[in-house]
């Protein structure tokens, strides 16, 4: 009998070991960027993609699909914003895609900071938005979720944390069904995950972005600040033989340190390290992680370090159980030659794919 009462409770710890650590019923996927990120829905290039586009996604191994869409530009603004409905006839063709093919869609809120974190009104816009998305997508699969804001930023954690939490509500009030992704402010960093309360919805992913180190992953950005265009042939990992001269105009900026500091940083240990913030903050919370952006800019970096790069973070993320999508597809981060036309039948690039994990079709 006391057998019996010893293996029934080491059944249920494992059980519930287990259950704290289950995952997402999808894995691997990439970000469709720059379709649904316009100012106006008139401006929306519908036939950029289609549905075998999304096949080709789905024949590289990939089972998601995460989708920006710069949400708040899909409006009529002030006081209603109401989503314009050509928005949600081309958002519903991908949706009908997605379903087909059984491919996971996440749509993305990737509205651009002027209009999002640093707006007095995001409460109000995020709350009106949503509402409207879950009440037209309510009775779709599965298959699709809500992301209520990409890397919210200019706003502390706290506060945010308090304006996601009355969307989870505002969502939930017409659709309990679908998962709601979410994530910490500072651009859903790592770091800011810890901060966030623990929430109380059964039915979360917890989101974070992982572009470290910086100076090898953004070389050759004009958006950061300062704008690192003159950096380049930053090697990953470090060597010294190989490392470039700092550009003598980010002399005095935030870029010195990041020099000084990449012989300890511009590694894979300190990669995994970084990872494993993320990974103590699931343990602790016992919930589920989700990488939703990482990747390396093109346009200056070394090819082979770039593909090494990508290897080792898809590899850790994978041994930790930790989904993933690529920044991007297409684009600067993306899975096509530099300057190609990116073809999917001769342009894609096959170390690339295969260091992430994928099925070369070529």
């Amino acid at each position: 009998m006391k057998r019996a009462i010893v293996l029934v409770t080491c059944l249920c710890l494992f059980l519930q070991v287990n259950l704290s650590q289950a995952q997402t019923p999808f894995k691997r996927g990439v970000n469709l960027t720059n379709w649904f990120q316009t100012t106006n829905p008139a401006k929306i290039q519908f036939a950029k993609y289609t549905k075998k586009d999304f096949e080709n996604i789905r024949s590289l191994g990939c089972d998601i699909i995460r989708l920006p869409v710069n949400l708040f530009y899909m409006t009529n603004g002030k006081p209603d914003y109401t989503i314009d409905p050509v928005f949600l006839g081309y958002l519903d063709q991908a949706v009908n895609w997605a379903e087909e093919l059984g491919i996971y869609l996440m749509i993305d809120n990737h509205s651009r900071d002027d209009i999002a974190s640093k707006n007095p009104d995001l409460e109000v816009l995020l709350t009106k938005v949503w509402e409207q998305l879950a009440n037209h997508y309510r009775k779709r699969s599965m298959l699709i979720l809500y992301e209520i804001m990409n890397e919210p930023n200019g706003i502390s954690t706290a506060v945010w944390s308090k304006i996601q939490q009355n969307t989870i509500d505002a969502i939930r009030k017409l659709d309990t069904k679908h998962t709601i992704v979410i994530g910490p402010s500072s651009f859903n960093t790592y770091n800011e995950l810890s901060k966030l309360p623990e929430y109380t919805d059964p039915n979360l992913l917890y989101t974070f972005h992982f572009y470290d180190p910086f100076l090898f992953t953004h070389q050759g950005s004009t958006w950061a600040h300062p704008a690192l265009a003159s950096l380049s042939s930053v090697p990953f990992p470090y060597s010294a033989e190989k490392m470039p001269a700092r550009p003598p105009e980010l002399a005095g900026t935030w870029v010195n340190s990041t020099y000084t500091n990449y012989p300890k940083d511009g590694n894979v240990a300190r990669v995994k390290q970084l990872i494993d913030i993320a990974v103590a903050f699931r343990s602790d919370r016992k919930v589920n992680i989700f990488c939703g952006e990482f990747g390396v800019y093109m346009k200056s970096s070394k090819d082979a370090d770039r593909v090494y790069w990508y290897s080792e973070v898809r590899k850790y993320l994978e041994e930790k159980g930790i989904p993933w999508t690529i920044w991007d597809y297409h684009g600067g981060f993306g899975l096509f030659k530099k300057d190609s036309e990116g073809s999917f039948e001769k342009d894609l690039n096959i170390p690339m794919v295969k260091a992430l994990g994928l099925k070369a079709p070529y």
